[in-house]
C-alpha cells in the first residue's frame, strides 16, 4: 500500500522543526521521537499509532481546534501502521473510519474522496472472523456521502446499500436508531423529491429515540438530524424550522464541532435573508466567514454557500457587480473541491444576476455553462451500458456518413466548376446584399439568445405551476384536517355527519391537484386513476373497505381541470349516498362507476350500486344539501340526470362539454 502522500518525509521534518502545538505531546508521542530510527514492536506500534490518534481527534474539537494538526497527526499515525510489519488492517481501518468521517472534516475534500476505498481496502482484508460491522458500515457510509456531494449519486447509492446491508438485522436498538438517522441523511441529500418525505419520516423517527437516550454519539447525531430537518421546514417559513433551530441553539453549547457552530451562524444569517431583513443577516454571514477563514475551512460547502448569499443580498438590493463577485468567489471555491452540484448552482445564481443586469451575453454563457455542468451531473446517473450503446450508434452514423461522402464527392467537384463560373455573375449581387446581411445575423443571434431564455422561463413557469398545485392540495389538506378537528369536538350526529361530507368533498378537489403536479400534463386528470383514489378515500371514511367494493368499468379517459372538478363532486355525493343507505349493517356489496366520451362534445357518466335501493329516491328536486349540490353542478355542465331503482340504484348523467368549455 503506498503511503499517504508522496512528499509526507519532507512534510513530517518541517513539522518537527515547528514551534510546538497547542497541548503538550504525550510521552507516548515524546516516546515515538527517541525511538524514531529503531524498529518497533507490533505492540509499540499499536499504542503509538492510537496516541497519534488520540491526538489528532483533540485537535478536532473547539476551543483547541487546528486543521493542520489534526491532518499531521492523522498523516503520522497512518504512515506508523503503513511503515511497519505486519500491516495491522483493524488499526488501518478503524483510522481510516475517523479521517473519511463527514461530521469532522479535517484532510482536503478531494483527498479524502481518494482515502475512503483505501479505508474500506484494509477492512475488507481483516480476517472474516474478526470483522466489526460497525467499522465496515461507518466506512462506507462515510464513502457514500462524499460521494453524493461531489455529484457522483450512483455510486453513492450502490456504497450506501452496501453499508445497509451489513447492519439490516443487528437487533441492538442503538444500531437501529444508528440506521434510521443516516437513512434520513441520505436520501435527503440524493436528493430525488420521492424519497423526500421517506428521509424526513426516518429522521423524526431516529430524533425521538436519539433524545431517550444515553448513548455517546448522541449529540452529534442530534445536531446532524436537527440540522436537516431545519432545511426541510425552513423553505416553508412554518413552526416547525423555528423548533428545530431552537433545539439547535440549546444543544450547541454541549457541541465541540467547530463546523455545527460556523453553519448554525450561516443558518441565522440565511433565515433572515429569507425573510428580507437584510441588515440583520450580514453580520452572521460576515462572522461566519471569519470562522472558516480563522480555522483554514475554506474548503467546505458552508464557505462556499455563506458568499452565496451576500450574493442574493447585494442582487436584492440591486448591487449586480457586488453581487457577481460574491457569486463567482462561490462558484470558484467549488471549484477548487471539486463539488460538482455546487458549482453548477452557483453558475445559475451568475445566470440570473446578469440576465438582471441587461448583459444577456454573459447571461446566455452562464446558462450553457450551468446547462453543461447539470447535463455531466445528470449523465452520471445513467448506466456505463447506455453510455456505450449511445457510443456504437454514433460509430455507425459516422460510417453511414462516410460513404455518403464518397459518394458525393464526384458532385462536389462538378458543383465547385459550374460554382466558379456563376461566382462572378454573383459577386456584384453579394456585394450589394453583404451589408444586410450583416444586420441579419445580428439579429438572428440576438433573437437565438432571447429564445434560449424564453425556454427557460417556460420551464420554471412549469415548475411554478405544479407548485402552486401542491399548495393547493397542500391546503385542502390542511383545511381538511381542521374540519376534522372541529368535528370531533362536536356531538350532534347531524351536524357531525354534514362535517364528514365537507372532508369527502374537499378531498375529492384535493387528489384532482395532487395528481395535477405528479403527472406529465398540467392541463388534463386521467379519471380511472382519479376515481380509484376517490373510492378508496370514500371507503375509508365510512370503514368500508372490506364491505363494499368499487370497481371502475371505463377506458383510459382524460379530462381538463374545469370539468373533472364537478364530476368528481357528482361522484363523491353518489358514493356517500350509496354507503349511506344502499347497504345495511350485514349487507356487502358492489358500486360501479364507468365514464364514458361517446362524441367529443358528450360525456356519460354511470354510478350504480346493487344495494336495497334507497328508501327516498335521487329526485331532480331533491331537499338536501347533497342532492341539491348534484342537481347545480349537473346544470353547471349542461346534462341531464337519469335516475333508475331496479336491482339497487344507478344513476346516469349526460354532459355536454363543448358548451361548457
Amino acid at each position: 500500500m503506498p503511503l499517504f502522500y508522496k512528499d509526507s518525509a519532507s512534510f513530517y521534518k518541517e513539522k518537527d522543526a515547528m514551534e510546538p502545538l497547542h497541548q503538550p505531546e504525550p510521552k507516548s508521542l515524546q516516546l515515538s521521537k527517541r525511538i524514531a530510527d529503531q524498529d518497533l514492536s507490533p505492540a509499540q506500534v499499536t499504542a503509538l499509532s492510537r496516541a497519534y490518534q488520540d491526538k489528532a481527534m483533540w485537535f478536532r474539537e473547539m476551543p483547541h481546534f487546528n486543521r493542520d494538526s489534526t491532518v499531521y497527526y492523522f498523516d503520522r499515525a497512518a504512515l506508523l501502521l503503513q511503515n511497519n510489519k505486519p500491516l495491522q488492517y483493524e488499526r488501518l481501518a478503524d483510522l481510516f473510519r475517523d479521517i473519511t468521517d463527514r461530521a469532522n472534516r479535517s484532510h482536503n475534500f478531494i483527498v479524502v474522496d481518494s482515502l475512503a476505498p483505501i479505508g474500506w481496502d484494509y477492512y475488507e482484508k481483516i480476517p472474516e472472523s474478526r470483522k466489526d460491522k460497525v467499522l465496515g458500515y461507518d466506512l462506507l457510509v462515510n464513502w457514500a456521502l462524499i460521494k453524493i456531494v461531489r455529484g457522483e449519486p450512483k455510486p453513492g447509492l450502490e456504497l450506501f446499500e452496501k453499508a445497509v446491508n451489513l447492519l439490516k438485522d443487528d437487533p441492538r436498538p442503538e444500531i437501529q436508531l444508528k440506521l434510521l438517522k443516516d437513512k434520513g441523511r441520505f436520501l435527503y441529500q440524493y436528493g430525488l423529491p420521492e424519497e423526500q418525505e421517506k428521509s424526513f419520516q426516518y429522521l423524526r423517527e431516529s430524533v425521538a429515540g436519539f433524545q431517550n437516550s444515553d448513548y455517546p454519539e448522541k449529540n452529534e447525531a442530534l445536531m446532524t438530524t436537527y440540522k436537516t430537518l431545519y432545511y426541510h421546514y425552513a423553505d416553508a417559513n412554518s413552526d416547525s424550522g423555528y423548533y428545530y433551530m431552537d433545539q439547535i441553539a440549546m444543544l450547541l453549547p454541549k457541541i465541540t464541532n467547530p463546523f455545527h457552530h460556523t453553519w448554525y451562524y450561516y443558518a441565522q444569517g440565511s433565515k433572515l435573508i429569507d425573510k428580507e431583513k437584510y441588515e440583520e443577516a450580514k453580520p452572521y454571514l460576515y462572522k461566519t466567514i471569519k470562522l472558516l477563514e480563522d480555522n483554514n475551512l475554506r474548503t467546505i460547502d458552508v464557505y462556499q454557500f455563506a458568499h452565496s448569499r451576500l450574493g442574493d443580498i447585494a442582487k436584492a438590493e440591486n448591487r449586480y457587480a457586488e453581487a457577481i463577485a460574491y457569486y463567482e468567489k462561490a462558484r470558484n471555491s467549488s471549484i477548487e473541491i471539486n463539488t460538482k452540484a455546487n458549482t453548477a448552482y452557483f453558475i445559475n445564481k451568475l445566470y440570473q444576476v446578469h440576465e438582471l443586469q441587461g448583459d444577456y451575453k454573459k447571461a446566455l454563457e452562464n446558462y450553457k455553462e450551468w446547462s453543461e455542468a447539470n447535463n455531466i451531473i445528470e449523465v452520471e446517473r445513467n448506466e456505463r451500458s447506455l453510455r456505450e450503446s449511445e457510443l456504437q450508434v454514433d460509430v455507425l452514423q459516422q460510417e453511414k456518413k462516410l460513404a455518403a461522402n464518397q459518394q458525393r464527392q464526384s458532385i462536389y467537384i462538378v458543383a465547385l466548376t459550374i460554382g466558379v463560373l456563376l461566382l462572378g455573375l454573383l459577386y456584384r449581387n453579394y456585394r450589394l446584399k453583404q451589408r444586410s446581411n450583416h444586420k441579419l445575423k445580428a439579429l438572428n443571434e440576438e433573437l437565438a439568445d432571447k429564445n434560449v431564455l424564453l425556454d427557460r422561463r417556460n420551464a420554471e413557469n412549469e415548475l411554478l405551476l405544479k407548485e402552486i398545485h401542491h399548495r393547493v392540495k397542500n391546503n385542502l389538506e390542511l383545511v381538511k384536517s381542521l374540519i376534522s378537528l372541529q368535528s370531533a369536538q362536536i356531538e350532534d350526529p347531524a351536524t357531525k355527519e354534514a362535517m364528514v361530507a365537507s372532508q369527502n368533498r374537499i378531498q375529492s378537489m384535493s387528489i384532482i391537484h395532487q395528481k395535477l403536479y405528479q403527472g406529465t400534463n398540467l392541463g388534463s386528470i386521467e379519471m380511472k386513476d382519479y376515481f380509484l383514489n376517490l373510492g378508496e378515500g370514500v371507503l375509508d371514511t365510512f370503514n368500508a373497505e372490506d364491505k363494499v367494493k368499487i370497481k371502475c368499468v371505463m377506458e383510459t379517459l382524460e379530462l381538463d381541470v374545469d370539468t373533472a372538478v364537478p364530476i368528481g363532486l357528482i361522484v363523491n355525493e353518489l358514493l356517500t349516498n350509496a354507503l349511506k343507505y344502499a347497504f345495511p349493517v350485514d349487507n356487502n356489496g358492489t358500486i360501479q362507476i364507468s365514464l364514458s366520451q361517446s362524441t367529443p362534445e358528450t360525456l356519460t357518466l354511470k354510478v350504480a350500486d346493487n344495494g336495497v335501493g334507497k328508501i327516498k329516491g335521487l329526485a331532480p328536486k331533491g331537499t338536501g344539501f347533497g342532492s341539491q349540490l348534484i342537481q347545480l353542478l349537473t346544470q353547471q355542465l349542461h346534462g341531464t340526470m337519469l335516475e333508475k331503482t331496479e336491482q339497487g340504484t344507478t344513476v346516469e348523467f349526460e354532459f355536454k362539454i363543448k358548451a361548457y368549455a
